[in-house]
């Protein structure tokens, strides 16, 4: 497995309901930080996406805010983090993210967290990258994605090993340990 030094980050534009989803936000913040591992995330200022940048700045970290000048325009950027990229699309933001990044881990959020998961893990199935990707799996938040791509599986749609090109950890150390695991495989994916 390569060297694991800039970590991205997806997460939500909105806190969530629980206090369990910012509470474990800060805490992978500063655990990032306290650990030499700069956060890539997607530059916004509310919510989750917040929360990472403040929670990884305060503990001393460095902090990567991407974001297309439309957000920004619209006031939705934090642009006082250690490097700001600003993108023309949504689609050069991705691009850039994995550009900048060695891991991703995904904590809870939206339909455009989903998407940011899908599209690396998509990635990764056709071997546009060979980075780890995590979810952080805070509250079985991520249960039912899990099922859904399970099924995927048992109807025939994705071999099964490509199940283990994601980590579903509950904890910081579980993602940090899949991490160090990790193998980026890829099996035939054309099966019938």
């Amino acid at each position: 497995m390569p060297t694991i030094k800039n970590v991205c980050v997806f997460c939500g534009s909105n806190h969530g309901y629980d206090p369990q989803f910012l509470e474990q936000t800060n805490a992978l913040g500063t655990y990032l930080a306290h650990h030499d591992h700069p956060v890539v995330y997607g530059g916004g200022k509310e919510g989750l996406m917040g929360a990472i940048a403040t929670s990884a700045m305060a503990a001393g970290g460095q902090v990567i805010g991407i974001i297309p000048t439309f957000l920004r325009e619209l006031g939705l950027a934090k642009d006082d983090v250690t490097t700001f990229i600003e993108t023309a699309t949504m689609d050069e933001r991705k691009d850039e993210m994995l550009r900048q990044s060695d891991a991703f881990i995904v904590l809870p959020g939206g339909f455009g967290t989903f998407e940011e998961f899908t599209t690396m893990l998509s990635w990764s199935q056709i071997n546009v990258h060979q980075k780890p990707i995590a979810l952080f799996n805070i509250d079985h938040y991520f249960d039912d994605l899990v099922a859904m791509m399970q099924k995927s599986c048992d109807a025939g749609f994705a071999p099964q090993e490509n199940m283990n090109l994601f980590i579903n950890a509950t904890t910081i150390d579980g993602i940090f340990n899949g991490f160090a695991t990790f193998k980026h495989q890829l099996p035939y994916k054309y099966t019938n």
